[in-house]
C-alpha cells in the first residue's frame, strides 16, 4: 500500500463509513417501504370488505323503504314478490328477512331457513347475539350481528334495521350473509383473517401469530374489527442480500479505484470508457424525453402535441387526391367513475380501452389520445361509407364489459367524423368540426356518431350570436309569455296553465326556449330571465283580475340556478305582495334533478309550508325516482311527456304511469300529465286516475288575450 498516500487512505475509509452507513439506511427504508406497500394491500382488502358489505347493506336499505312505502299490512304476495326480485337481484346472501313486531314472518329463500320462520327476534336467543337486537332498536340505525353461528347452523352474520312510526318499532328487516361468501369473495390470500378489536378471532386465517401481523381496522356500523396478514419475512433477506452484493460492488469498484492509482498509465483509457458511457446515458435520456414529450405516458399511445404535428406533416405532403378521415370521441359519463369509482380506477379504465382499441383491427394511420377520457384517429383514403361500419367497430370496442378491481363496467362512446379536404384543409378547423359533432352525437339518440356538416356549423354560430344578443333582448323587453291550458278531461273544466317563455326577436319572430334556454345558462342570464318571469306572470295575473277574471293557478318552470339567488324567499314574496296576490295563484316546476340535491330541501319545504305549491317537471327520466319520493318536499308530480307517448306502444312506459299514479296517490301527491296529444293517451289517464292533462288535444301554448278569451 505504499502506493497510497495518508491522505487518500483517509478518504477510502470515510467513504467506507459513509457507504455502510448509506446501506444501513437504503436497508431501513427498503423495509420501511415493503411494510407500507403490505399495509396498503391489506388496506385495500379491508375496504374491499367493507364495500361487500355495505353492498348488502344497501339490499337492507331497499327493503326498509318497501316497506315503509307499502306498509307491514301490505299483501304478502307482494311483500314475497318484492323480496324474491330484491334476492334474485343479489348475490352471496343467504337470505332476506322481515319482521313486523319482532315476528319473523318473512324469509326468502324458505328453502334452508324454515328453521327461523315465526319466531320472535325478542324472544328466540338463537337469532341473536346477546343485547345486538336491543342496539338495533336503541339506535334506530343498521346494526351488524355477527360472525357467529346462525338459527340456520351456518356461521355468518345478519345485518339488521328497525323500522319506526314515530317512537313505535314496528317492525326489523335483515339480510344475512354467510362468512364463507365473504372470504371465497375478498380474502385472496390465505393468509388474512379477521378478529375483532380485542383479537377474538373471527374468520380466514386461523394459524396467525399475532406478534408477527400487519392489522388494518374495520369500522363497519356498529363493529370494530381487525384485519390482519403475516409479515413476509423473505422480503428482509432478499433487501439484505441485494445490499450485501451492493456493498461488494462498492469494494470491488474502490480496489479497482487502487488498481487504477497503481497503474497511472491506462488512466487515460479508463477516462475514455467513462466518458463513452456517459454520452450512451445521454443518448438514452434524450430518447426517453422525446418518448415522453410525444406519447401519453398511461397508455404508451401519441399524445395530442405528437398528432398535431405528425397530422400537419402529412397534411403537407398530401396529394391532390389524398383524403383523411378524422374520427373525435370521448367516453359518455366517464367522471361518473372518476367521482364513484376513484381517479386510480379510471386510469385504469383509460388505459385498457386505449389498449384494445390499439389493436382492434382498424386501419387507421395515427390513434392517439388527446387528454382525459378523450381520443382520435385518423384514417387514409377510406370511402365515406365505410365512415358508418368504422364508427360501429369503435363503438363495439369500448362497449364490451370491462372487468377491473371487481366493478363491472359497460362504456359508450360518442364520435364526431370530420373529411379532409372536404370540410377543411387545416388541421385545427378539421379537429374542432370533429369535436363539434362529437357534442352533436350525444344530444341525439338514434346513432352513436356525427358527420360533420355545414348545418352543425350554422347551427353553433346561431347559438352564439343568440347568446350575443340575448342581454339586449332582456333590456328591450323582447321576451313574452304564453300559457298552455290544464284540463281535468273528465270534465273539461280548465283547472290551471303554464307560463312558457318565447322570445319575439325583432327580425325572426317567435323563437321557442329549445333554441336559447341552453344559451341562456351559458351566458349566466338564467337567474335575472326567471325573475322576469315571475314578475311577468304576476303583473299579468294581476291584469287579468282587473278584468274580472277568475284566477287560475299558473306555474312557472324553475332552474337550479335560480336556487342559489340570495333571499329568494323575501324577493318572491315581495313581489306578491307587489301585485297584491296569494301564494295560490303560483306553482313552481322544477326539474327531478334539482329536487334531488339535499342542499335544496330546507328552501323546498319552507315554500311548501308558505303555501307555495311546488312540483316536479320531467318526473321519472333521470333517476330510479321512487325510491326518492318519499323524500322530495313537493307537492305535485309531473308525469313526462316521454312515458306518455309510449302509451299503447310500450307496455313499459304504461307500467311506469301506473306505478307513479299508484305511488302518488298513497304518499298525497297531486299529479298530472303533460305532452298528452291523441285521445288514446287520455282515455288510459282518465282510466287509471290522472284525469288532469296538459297537451295539444286539448290546447297548445296561447297569447294572453287568448286566455282571456277562451276564461271569458
Amino acid at each position: 500500500m505504499a502506493f497510497i498516500s495518508k491522505k487518500h487512505l483517509t478518504i477510502i475509509l470515510g467513504f467506507l463509513v459513509a457507504l455502510q452507513l448509506s446501506l444501513f439506511y437504503y436497508y431501513s427504508l427498503s423495509m420501511d417501504r415493503e411494510y407500507r406497500a403490505e399495509q396498503a394491500d391489506l388496506s385495500s382488502q379491508a375496504v374491499m370488505l367493507t364495500s361487500n358489505i355495505e353492498e348488502r347493506v344497501s339490499i337492507v336499505k331497499g327493503v326498509s323503504a318497501f316497506i315503509q312505502a307499502v306498509g307491514f299490512d301490505a299483501d304478502p304476495a307482494i311483500i314475497n314478490h318484492y323480496l324474491a326480485v330484491a334476492y334474485g337481484n343479489s348475490s352471496d346472501i343467504m337470505n332476506i328477512m322481515i319482521a313486523p313486531d319482532g315476528l319473523i314472518r318473512y324469509v326468502y329463500p324458505l328453502a334452508g331457513n324454515t328453521a327461523i320462520l315465526n319466531k320472535s327476534l325478542f324472544l328466540d336467543s338463537a337469532l341473536s347475539s346477546p343485547g345486538l337486537i336491543q342496539e338495533t332498536l336503541r339506535s334506530r340505525k343498521i346494526t351488524v350481528d355477527g360472525p357467529r353461528t346462525l338459527a340456520q347452523g351456518n356461521y355468518g352474520m345478519v345485518i339488521r334495521q328497525a323500522l319506526y312510526n314515530g317512537d313505535s318499532v314496528k317492525g326489523i328487516v335483515s339480510v344475512t350473509m354467510r362468512i364463507d361468501d365473504i372470504v371465497d369473495f375478498l380474502l385472496t390470500s390465505s393468509e388474512v383473517y379477521v378478529t375483532k378489536a380485542d383479537h377474538t378471532f373471527l374468520f380466514g386465517n386461523q394459524n396467525h401469530n399475532p406478534e408477527q401481523q400487519l392489522t388494518a381496522p374495520l369500522e363497519i356500523y356498529n363493529q370494530h374489527w381487525l384485519m390482519g396478514v403475516a409479515l413476509n419475512t423473505n422480503k428482509k433477506w432478499e433487501v439484505l442480500r441485494s445490499l450485501l452484493w451492493i456493498d461488494v460492488a462498492f469494494l470491488l469498484i474502490i480496489a479497482f479505484i487502487l488498481y487504477i492509482m497503481w497503474h497511472q498509465n491506462r488512466f487515460n483509457r479508463d477516462l475514455e470508457r467513462i466518458v463513452s458511457i456517459r454520452t450512451r446515458d445521454l443518448r438514452i435520456s434524450k430518447r426517453l424525453y422525446e418518448k415522453l414529450a410525444h406519447y401519453d405516458s398511461l397508455t404508451d399511445i401519441p399524445n395530442r402535441r405528437y398528432f398535431m404535428e405528425e397530422f400537419e406533416r402529412l397534411l403537407q405532403s398530401a396529394e391532390p387526391t389524398q383524403t383523411y378521415t378524422l374520427f373525435f370521441f370521448d367516453l359518455n359519463r366517464f367522471k361518473e367513475i372518476n367521482d364513484t369509482l376513484g381517479h386510480s380506477i379510471g386510469d385504469q379504465v383509460i388505459k385498457v380501452l386505449a389498449g384494445r382499441l390499439a389493436n382492434g383491427n382498424l386501419p387507421f394511420t395515427m390513434f392517439a389520445r388527446t387528454g382525459g377520457d378523450e381520443f382520435i384517429m385518423l384514417f387514409e383514403n377510406i370511402p365515406p361509407e365505410s365512415i358508418p361500419d368504422i364508427a360501429g367497430k369503435i363503438s363495439t370496442l369500448i362497449s364490451e364489459t370491462l372487468n377491473i378491481a371487481g366493478a363491472q363496467l359497460s362504456l359508450s362512446t360518442s364520435i364526431g367524423v370530420s373529411l379532409y379536404p372536404e370540410h377543411s384543409l387545416d388541421k385545427d378547423d378539421l379537429l374542432k368540426f370533429a369535436d363539434m359533432s362529437m357534442y352533436q352525437a350525444k344530444s341525439q339518440e338514434d346513432a352513436d356518431y356525427f358527420l360533420f356538416n355545414w348545418e352543425l356549423r350554422e347551427k353553433l354560430l346561431q347559438r352564439t350570436m343568440i347568446a350575443k344578443y340575448l342581454h339586449f333582448a332582456l333590456e328591450r323587453n323582447e321576451f313574452v309569455l304564453h300559457y298552455q291550458p290544464q284540463i281535468n278531461a273528465i270534465t273539461g273544466e280548465m283547472i290551471g296553465m303554464e307560463a312558457l317563455i318565447r322570445w319575439n326577436h325583432p327580425e325572426k319572430g317567435l323563437i321557442g326556449p329549445g333554441t336559447f334556454i341552453a344559451a341562456v345558462e351559458e351566458a349566466g342570464l338564467m337567474i335575472q330571465l326567471t325573475d322576469w318571469v315571475l314578475r311577468e306572470v304576476c303583473r299579468q295575473l294581476c291584469a287579468w283580475r282587473a278584468d274580472g277574471m277568475t284566477l287560475l293557478r299558473t306555474s312557472i318552470n324553475i332552474s337550479n340556478s335560480w336556487f342559489y339567488n340570495r333571499n329568494l324567499l323575501e324577493n318572491l314574496f315581495a313581489v306578491l305582495d307587489q301585485y297584491q296576490l296569494g301564494t295560490e295563484v303560483l306553482e313552481f316546476e322544477i326539474t327531478e334533478s334539482t329536487a334531488l340535491l339535499e342542499e335544496h330541501y330546507p328552501l323546498l319545504q319552507q315554500m311548501r309550508d308558505r303555501g307555495i305549491v311546488v312540483s316536479i317537471d320531467d318526473f321519472g327520466t333521470k333517476y330510479s325516482s321512487l325510491n326518492y319520493l318519499k323524500h322530495f318536499p313537493v307537492n305535485k308530480i309531473k308525469i313526462d311527456r316521454t312515458f306518455i307517448t309510449g302509451i299503447g306502444v310500450s307496455t313499459i312506459d304504461e307500467t311506469i304511469i301506473k306505478s307513479i299514479v299508484y305511488v302518488a296517490s298513497q304518499l298525497g301527491y297531486d299529479l298530472i300529465a303533460e305532452g298528452v296529444e291523441t285521445v288514446e293517451q287520455a282515455d288510459f289517464l282518465i282510466q287509471h286516475n290522472c284525469p288532469y292533462i296538459q297537451g295539444f288535444l286539448f290546447f297548445p301554448a296561447l297569447p294572453p288575450a287568448e286566455i282571456r278569451k277562451l276564461v271569458s
